[in-house]
């Protein structure tokens, strides 16, 4: 049980901590960024060969998300993060000694109409990244993604990108994608990641999810609903299937971080599962275990956005009801519109916490899962 006691009172800011590690800091990349390395017959079709006029199509190659524009929930004016300066420059605004950077544009990626595209496109981002943003000497690191599409082909991705530097996790990207993934045909994807050792990184796109589950966004009016229900929704789908269909019981040695969804649904869930389990072990016969364990055992959680940041008692209910003092990571989302403040989150949780386990969701947690 965490404590308020005197131990928790070094905490009383970020230079009190060893480590901090942004573990969802992201890239606003555009489709110009990292197209040049797309490989022919794409790059042939996308940037030579349309001779400047290409009738529409780029602007195609990811689906629209059917969201108005974001709203201001008290933020700076946020530049865009395309170029290593401006993942410095917000380094200096978030205080991380560490972070992941994590795609937005390719978050898409799952609407793809085109698969070979797709997969071609994962690779061109990969490249993209590796050549201009990674730098771990600097703190950036990145995760490598992969086009769900084409499990097979992502698998030798992953076996490419394993030992490049900087490369420290796999991002999947968890929108739109048919079908979900406790699927057969993912197994590639996860085999060769719990091979190189590297997690895998699973982060929704709200207007994303809308075009599949529960619902199409053109049946919700504002973005509001849209981005309120979205990501916790997605992912829940998502990990019940992988959970029911054995996932973490095929790959034991593979560890799943799921981003960008709040934490208040997480506890419901774990139990939610457990309850249902224990009336249907029948239909989830490869798990061992109950689904809550192997939450805990192989599945993550990062901290953005913190839906109890001004409720510390909340906040310190929730955390605990998931054992988020050892998977709970923290992550800023800098620099999208609902992006968290780090002394901002902090503030929450020293009070409530022991030093370690405030240091564990800080740093030392993402320090012992990614191989920096």
């Amino acid at each position: 049980m965490s404590s308020s006691g005197s131990k928790t009172q070094q905490i009383r800011s970020l230079s009190d901590l060893e480590v901090v590690v942004d573990t969802d800091f992201h890239l606003t990349e555009r489709q110009e960024d990292f197209l040049p390395y797309l490989d022919d017959p794409f790059d042939s079709l996308l940037n030579r060969e349309t001779g400047g006029d290409d009738y529409g199509f780029l602007s195609s190659l990811f689906p629209s998300h059917g969201m108005l524009g974001p709203v201001t929930i008290g933020k700076v004016d946020n530049p865009p993060v395309r170029t290593k300066r401006q993942v410095l420059d917000g380094k200096e605004l978030i205080e991380w000694d560490r972070a992941i950077v994590t795609p937005t544009l390719n978050l898409y990626l799952g609407g793809v109409h085109h698969h070979e595209l797709a997969a071609a496109l994962a690779s061109a981002y990969n490249e993209w990244i590796l050549d201009e943003i990674l730098d771990p000497d600097e703190g950036i690191y990145g995760a490598a993604v992969v086009a769900p599409q084409r499990p097979a082909e992502m698998a030798e991705e992953i076996d490419d990108r394993a030992d490049e530097e900087g490369i420290v996790a796999i991002m999947l990207p968890s929108s739109i994608c048919n079908p979900i993934f406790g699927d057969d045909k993912y197994h590639p994807i996860y085999r060769a990641a719990e091979d190189a050792r590297l997690p895998i990184m699973m982060h929704n796109a709200a207007g994303a999810t809308m075009i599949r589950f529960p619902s199409q966004w053109q049946a919700m009016k504002r973005q509001l609903p849209i981005h309120v229900t979205a990501h916790p929704m997605m992912h829940m789908v998502n990990i019940a299937d992988m959970l029911t269909q054995g996932i973490p019981e095929r790959f034991p040695d593979l560890e799943f971080v799921i981003q960008e969804s709040g934490l208040g649904w997480y506890p419901y869930f774990m139990r939610r599962m457990d309850h249902d389990y224990r009336a249907a072990k029948y239909d989830a016969p490869l798990l061992e275990k109950m689904p809550s364990e192997y939450l805990a055992d192989q599945f993550y959680l990062t901290s953005q956005p913190v839906e109890g940041d001004d409720d510390p008692a909340y906040l310190q209910s929730v955390i605990e009801a998931f054992d988020g003092q050892n998977n709970l990571m923290f992550s800023s989302d800098y620099p999208h519109f609902d992006f968290d403040m780090s002394e901002e989150i902090l503030k929450t949780i020293r009070g409530n916490f022991e030093v370690d386990e405030v240091k564990n969701i800080y740093g030392e947690t993402a320090e012992d899962l990614f191989a920096f």
